[in-house]
């Protein structure tokens, strides 16, 4: 294809003003936002594909009213090339004799050329007659303008709404749409508004009309009407607010619940990113509530001012909770305080709720709670909550015997009886009105009811980790309460086909099952998922184990590769077994370990070399008294020895497995030297592929090598070129 020069680089704004959009949605919205520009620019021709990156030539911004990205790197125009138009059958433009019949005549007059330009060419109808037709690329203004419409359409939330006549639906009515390509208004229109070049600023301290004169004076535009529209600036001046507060109080932003106590300037990370979505030019105000009320747990002061409020409790020197709070506003000052006191009595409301739900719920012991089980359901078509109670016990007696057999101090009386109440306090209040103090409050509860230690602890514990950067469950009880409650909850939902696709997960299966893997990782604790899964299916009668496997498989790679590790030794694990998440853990980091090794590259090209030669080949039976050569000989004394070797290694040194499989390569480099693998004589050739199969198996312990990718690989190759 003839090329022309492209032009100077272009830089297109795109902006989407919206009524308030949830913060939850915002980091999600503006990634498939990006991912869909960088995609369509390429594929219309506006940019080159081996130098244009997401993250190289797009920015984005947001606030709770505005999505919006700037491209830099664009092409002006589209660059000029040739099309292939296609015509008539050859058997109808030309004759016996090969001459041109009218339709090849009108064909080639229609697209402007002489006779002979045309020329023959295959297509799935058979041999046609075609003509190559030069054509001038188009302006980007005109290619935008054609496919930032069905694009912005097409992106999809976790919940949208229509608007006016119905007509458009999007994550929340559109009010304003700005699309300049460097100065000029792109020509479209989203949701039924029309691009123009005004933005607009903040609800009350900014302009409702700011005029853009190009993308590059995007954001300054926006702060000088009271608009940070950089989320990294923004949170930037948020966590320095609100450390600034805190050292000004003589106190700490206290540690999320769960989590395990960081750096004292530390702040809770997730609450963070929340805030930074609801605001678009962030003041940090302290409030206080009244001291009595630190009487009431700690779980449930910092729940209230967390979840429902959006504060970030403050705790002393010491940890001690302090009755004080920051709170994130958005506007320019707080002279007067009307926004502290409004803050300050809202939470104070909150609060005398909690304590309420506490004294109330205080009169019935958890233990007296069972029967209320049978009244709250777990899902329509999965039971009640007390059926769910009854299968994760048997589920939990049959797993904790692996983790006492990986050391965990495991007492299975406390673990079946907190299995009978672990759920208890969804019958609560507290639960109801604060429900995400599920577990936690059972376990507060149990505490004061009297309970041992060790039960109430196993209750409070048994939901972490909630999050990534949750810890795992400090007791081993709780770890097996946890596992076995996961594993109820995914055989259900995937009996019900309820499995998660794209961003969709309505029941957090991607962070139960991580969860679980987690758990059996840092626990330590080697468990067959197939076995577990099984049992965990009969439990309602049915079998989905297939599809929970390969879910689960994802999950552990998605785990290895942030641990990081490397992704195709995390790949050649997996491939060799991921029944095992902590077998296959330790294989994963095994194979990324012996990487610096000098005998690494070796092994996986012989692996790789023995897979190949293995290709189709039938299965065979190996017989020592077969072996003639004296290089096969050598090579089957130093399999028996490895072997020997591994065995001693054990499962739980995958590394040590390697080194010992490793000392094989000068015997296989002589054996693929002096042996013909594939003799003539069938006893002999069967008999070295079978000797090359056990090799195979004694690898794939570990890991399938085929799938490790070495320096010069064409992988390689191309995976270095998307870094750069």
């Amino acid at each position: 294809m003839k090329r022309v020069a492209e032009g100077r680089a272009a830089v297109f704004l795109l902006e989407i003003g919206t009524e308030e959009i949830p913060a939850r949605m915002i980091p999600g919205a503006l990634q498939d936002l990006a991912s869909a520009v960088h995609d369509q620019a390429v594929a219309a021709g506006l940019a080159p594909a081996d130098r244009f990156t997401r993250e190289g030539n797009i920015e984005t911004f947001a606030t709770p009213r505005r999505l919006a990205v700037r491209v830099t790197g664009l092409r002006s125009r589209q660059a000029d090339g040739a099309v292939e138009v296609t015509g008539p059958p050859a058997r109808a433009a030309y004759d016996a004799e090969g001459r041109p019949t009218k339709a090849a005549v009108g064909f080639a007059r229609a697209q402007g050329v002489a006779l002979e330009d045309l020329r023959r060419i295959a297509t799935p109808r058979g041999e046609c007659v075609a003509v190559l037709r030069q054509v001038g690329g188009r302006p980007a203004r005109e290619v935008l303008a054609e496919v930032i419409p069905p694009l912005v359409a097409s992106l999809t939330f976790p919940k949208t709404m229509r608007w006016g006549s119905g007509e458009h639906r999007f994550v929340r009515p559109v009010h304003s749409v700005v699309a300049l390509l460097d100065g000029e208004v792109v020509d479209l229109a989203l949701a039924g508004v029309r691009a123009g070049r005004d933005t607009f600023g903040h609800r009350f301290a900014g302009k409702p009309r700011v005029p853009l004169q190009d993308p590059g004076a995007y954001l300054e535009a926006l702060r000088a009407n009271h608009v940070l529209a950089d989320i990294g600036e923004r949170r930037r001046v948020i966590a320095e607010g609100l450390r600034s507060a805190a050292r000004a109080a003589g106190a700490r932003l206290a540690t999320p619940l769960g989590a395990a106590p960081r750096d004292a300037g530390d702040i809770d990370a997730d609450l963070l990113e929340e805030v930074t979505h609801l605001v678009e030019w962030p003041l940090v105000i302290a409030g206080e509530f009244e001291a009595p009320f630190l009487d009431l747990p700690r779980e449930i002061l910092v729940t209230a001012m967390r979840h429902h409020q959006k504060y970030f409790a403050l705790v002393d020197r010491s940890g001690g909770l302090l009755n004080r709070f920051l709170a994130v506003a958005n506007c320019e000052s707080d002279r007067a305080g009307a926004i502290r006191k409004g803050n300050e009595w809202v939470l104070r409301a909150r609060l005398a709720d909690a304590r309420f739900f506490w004294e109330d719920d205080r009169r019935t012991p958890l233990g007296g709670r069972v029967a209320g089980l049978e009244r709250v359901a777990f899902h329509e078509k999965l039971g009640s909550y007390a059926a769910k109670v009854r299968r994760q016990a048997r589920l939990a007696e049959a797993i904790h015997p692996a983790f006492a057999a990986a050391g965990e101090a495991v007492d299975a009386q406390v673990v079946a009886r907190a299995a009978a109440l672990c759920k208890n306090d969804l019958t609560t209040l507290m639960v109801k009105e604060f429900p995400e103090l599920e577990g936690i409050v059972g376990g507060l509860y149990a505490r004061a009811d009297g309970l041992p230690e060790r039960l109430a602890d196993a209750i409070y514990g048994h939901y972490l980790p909630r999050g990534t950067d949750d810890p795992v469950p400090a007791s081993a009880e709780a770890a097996v309460l946890g596992l076995a409650d996961r594993l109820d909850t995914q055989a259900g939902f995937f009996l019900l086909g309820v499995v998660p696709t794209g961003s969709r997960d309505p029941y957090a299966l991607r962070r139960s099952v991580q969860g679980a893997c987690r758990i059996l990782i840092e626990k330590g604790v080697s468990l067959s998922l197939p076995r577990c899964l099984d049992l965990a299916l009969e439990g309602y009668g049915g079998g989905a184990r297939a599809a929970l496997l390969d879910f689960y498989r994802a999950r552990q790679q998605h785990l290895g590769e942030s641990v990081p590790l490397r992704p195709d030794s995390v790949q050649a694990a997996l491939a060799a077994s991921a029944d095992d998440p902590h077998d296959a853990r330790l294989r994963m980091a095994a194979l990324d370990a012996m990487r610096s090794e000098p005998g690494f590259e070796a092994l996986v090209l012989a692996h790789k070399r023995i897979k190949n030669i293995l290709q189709g080949q039938p299965e065979g039976t190996f017989d020592p008294k077969r072996l003639v050569e004296g290089a096969e000989k050598d090579l089957h004394r130093a399999l028996e020895e490895t072997h020997r070797g591994i065995e001693a290694a054990g499962r739980r040194d995958p590394l040590g497995s390697l080194r010992a499989i490793a000392r094989l390569a000068p015997f296989l480099d002589r054996f693929f030297a002096e042996v013909m693998v594939m003799a003539e004589d069938r006893s002999l050739r069967e008999n070295r592929l079978a000797l090359l199969r056990s090799i195979a198996g004694l690898f794939l312990r570990v890991g399938d090598f085929s799938e490790i990718i070495l320096a010069g690989d064409p992988a390689a190759t191309a995976r270095e070129r998307r870094k750069g």
